[in-house]
């Protein structure tokens, strides 16, 4: 690993400046919003890209596609239908929040070192005040920057 992060066909992508992660996590949940599958990919770290590959294989993806995703040799078509699909179930993930409004705290204790977890919450309505958690993102530094781990929707019974 430790290659820059790159776009599918292989060029370099991203900044090389650490800024906030609460920036970071925003520039994801925006290209969730938006569709952007190419910067979703792009924010994520190789834990998350190898996870989401594994997902799809195991729901029965070709191995041969697993392999030229993870490889970087995709046909356009083939990220284009695989990325798709992801933002589908990354939306699914936060369905039923106005992400537009969402307000993003960094936790105080990180989980590791180059490490952080960015709290998404939801404002409440008024004449309510404060907000109620939705989930986090997890985050590490990556390549010179910050790069998605995974989403941890918050789970109601």
């Amino acid at each position: 690993m430790g290659a820059a992060v790159s776009d599918m066909d292989g060029a370099p992508t991203g900044s090389n400046e650490l800024g906030p992660p609460e920036q970071a996590v925003r520039e994801f949940v925006t290209a969730i919003a938006w569709g952007e599958h190419r910067t979703v990919w792009r924010l994520f770290g190789d834990e998350a890209r190898s996870t989401v590959l594994k997902v799809a294989s195991k729901r029965g993806m070709e191995d041969d596609l697993v392999a030229r995703l993870r490889d970087g040799t995709a046909s356009e078509d083939e990220y284009d239908e695989f990325l798709a699909d992801l933002i589908s179930g990354l939306r699914a993930d936060l369905a039923g929040n106005d992400l537009d409004a969402l307000e993003y705290e960094t936790d105080t204790v990180p989980p590791a070192p180059d490490q952080a977890r960015v709290v998404l919450n939801v404002p409440l309505p008024f004449p309510l005040e404060g907000s109620l958690p939705m989930g986090s993102v997890e985050l590490t530094v990556q390549d010179g920057g910050w790069r998605v781990v995974r989403l941890v929707p918050q789970v109601t019974k």
